[in-house]
C-alpha cells in the first residue's frame, strides 16, 4: 500500500508566505545598501567554492540563507511523496539534507518502519542533523541516519555501499539544480539508477545550475522517465522533477 495524503495533510508542514516575504525583503535591503548576503555567490559556483561557502554558514546565518529553500521544500515534499512511497517499510534517501530541515518534513509523514538516510557535504550540518529529535505527525519517534558525503559520489551508509535496487524513494531539494554541475548530476543519476528499485521514484530539484530540460535529459539517459513535477507556486524557479526508474536499466556487475 502506498502513502496517500489529503490536501489538508499536504498543507500541514507549510511555512506562511509572510516568512518568505520578510526574508526576501531583508535580502533586498542588504544588497541595496551595498552589502553581501552571507553565502551569496555559491549558486553555480565550482565545487570547492560551494564546500567552503556552506562550511562558513553557521547558526542563524545558515537559517537565513536557507529559509527560502525550506519554504519551498515544505510545499514540494508532500506533493512528491503522495502516492509514490510505500506507507510502511520504505527505504528513503534525503540527498542534501543540511541540518535535517528536509528530513524533518519526510519524518513528519513517515511510518516508524521507514529507513531514512540523509546525506550532506558539510560536517557541521550533519552534526546538527544528528542532534535533532524527529517525530511523525502522530507523535511517534522517527530515527533517520545521517552520512557526511558528496552526493555525486557513490552513496555509502555505515561504511557500506547502498545496495543495488534497494531504495523506494530518493529526493533532493535545493542541491542538484543550484550547486551541482551537469557532470556531477550525471554521476548522481547513474548512482540512483543503480540503487533505486525498478518502478520506484526519485524527485530531483532543477535550477540555474542544472536546468529542468537538462536534468530531464540526464535522468532519461540514466534509465528514468519523468512522471511528474512539483512547484511551490506557479512561477517556481526551482521545480522538483519526479522520475520513475524503468525496469529495463541494466545494473553494473558487482
Amino acid at each position: 500500500m502506498m502513502l496517500t495524503l489529503t490536501a489538508a495533510q499536504r498543507r500541514e508542514v507549510r511555512m506562511p508566505w509572510s516568512a518568505l516575504v520578510v526574508n526576501k525583503a531583508e535580502e533586498f535591503w542588504i544588497k541595496a545598501t551595498g552589502r553581501r548576503i552571507k553565502g551569496q555567490g555559491m549558486i553555480g559556483a565550482p565545487a570547492a567554492t560551494v564546500r567552503e561557502g556552506f562550511d562558513a554558514l553557521r547558526g542563524a546565518d545558515f537559517g537565513h540563507y536557507n529559509l527560502p529553500q525550506a519554504w519551498v521544500e515544505r510545499r514540494q515534499i508532500p506533493v512528491v511523496l503522495n502516492g509514490r512511497v510505500p506507507a510502511a517499510g520504505a527505504v528513503v534517501l534525503d540527498l542534501g539534507c543540511g541540518p535535517g530541515t528536509s528530513t524533518e518534513v519526510l519524518c513528519h509523514y513517515a511510518d516508524p518502519s521507514w529507513s531514512i538516510t540523509g546525506f550532506d557535504l558539510t560536517p557541521h550540518l550533519i552534526e546538527a542533523a544528528r542532534s535533532r529529535v524527529f517525530r511523525n505527525r502522530a507523535g511517534r519517534a522517527i530515527s533517520p541516519r545521517f552520512e557526511c558525503q558528496d552526493i555525486s559520489e557513490p552513496l555509502v551508509v555505515a561504511g557500506l555501499a547502498v545496495a543495488g535496487g534497494s531504495v523506494d524513494f530518493a529526493i533532493s531539494g535545493g542541491v542538484v539544480g543550484l550547486y551541482l554541475s551537469p557532470a556531477q548530476a550525471e554521476r548522481l543519476a547513474a548512482e540512483l539508477a543503480r540503487v533505486v528499485k525498478p518502478g520506484a521514484f526519485a524527485a530531483i530539484d532543477a535550477g540555474p545550475s542544472v536546468s529542468a530540460a537538462r536534468l530531464r535529459a540526464i535522468f532519461e539517459r540514466a534509465g528514468f522517465e519523468q512522471v511528474g513535477i512539483a512547484k511551490s507556486f506557479v512561477i517556481e524557479p526551482r521545480p522538483k522533477l519526479v522520475f520513475k526508474r524503468r525496469a529495463t536499466v541494466h545494473l553494473p556487475r558487482a
